[in-house]
């Protein structure tokens, strides 16, 4: 039985996110309507995580979340962007947390439709 996943595909042309008419091939190859796509760099392909937030919030590779963690006995909030690690076959937040471990997420945005707030969390980040 073939498995269905997920994804979504940022169009930089409309700067919009869609998957109407996409598909992706077994080596991950991206059709519209099933026709190869002949300039590929112009979409960004994010799959799925499989995990939504506490608001029911779709959650995918290259999202900016918040989540709680517990620190010494303390509960503090945290911004992370999730990743997807080959390695370990699991989505992570970039500073190495396994998602399916966090609580309390809340998706914030991501790089495409907010990047005023990606550019500030980088910011924050260094």
């Amino acid at each position: 039985m073939p498995y269905n996943f997920k994804f979504r595909v940022w169009d930089r042309g409309s700067k919009e996110f869609s998957n109407k008419g996409f598909s992706l091939t077994q080596d991950g190859k991206l059709l519209k309507f099933g026709q190869p796509i002949s300039n590929e760099k112009e979409y960004t392909i994010n799959i799925f995580t499989g995990l939504k937030d506490k608001y029911d919030k779709d959650l995918f590779e290259e999202d900016i979340i918040e989540h709680t963690i517990a620190k010494g006995g303390n509960l503090s909030q945290e911004t992370g962007i999730i990743r997807y690690n080959n390695d370990q076959g699991a989505f992570f937040l970039e500073n190495g947390l396994p998602l399916h471990q966090l609580f309390s997420i809340r998706k914030v945005g991501n790089p495409y439709e907010n990047p005023i707030l990606y550019d500030l969390y980088l910011k924050n980040k260094s």
